[in-house]
């Protein structure tokens, strides 16, 4: 039997769970393309909470679990790149929040910049 390219379905199939999808892309020569990671809601500076979330990392370093260090290591280059992808920021500062609950200022600046970056997906 042959099918033609029109008739091939490359389709997505999910039983049971929970999915929040972003952007996706299925299929040869798919691409999918993040939202930018500075959209959000009228008069949320992001920015200015990614500076005061990297500063309160370099305060409390010493606080931090190593796992807490290298997440925040990896959250860095992410954050450093010109146009950073939403869901994998997302997801580090969600491992971050876990691991740095015990020291309060950071995850307060880490639950804020989450926030945010949640408002704008």
């Amino acid at each position: 039997m042959t099918t033609s390219d029109n008739s091939v379905n490359f389709g997505i199939q999910q039983s049971g769970g929970v999915s929040q999808v972003g952007n996706q892309a299925v299929g040869p020569g798919a691409h999918a393309v993040g939202g930018g990671l500075w959209a959000t809601a009228p008069g949320v500076d992001v920015p200015a909470l990614v500076a005061h979330l990297v500063q309160t990392l370099d305060r409390h370093r010493d606080e931090l679990p190593e796992p807490a260090r290298a997440v925040a290591a990896e959250l860095r280059v992410h954050l450093a790149r010109p146009d950073p992808e939403p869901a994998r920021v997302t997801a580090l500062l969600q491992r971050l929040a876990a691991l740095a609950a015990p020291v309060a200022p950071v995850a307060s600046a880490v639950t804020e910049v989450l926030r945010a970056v949640q408002q704008a997906t």
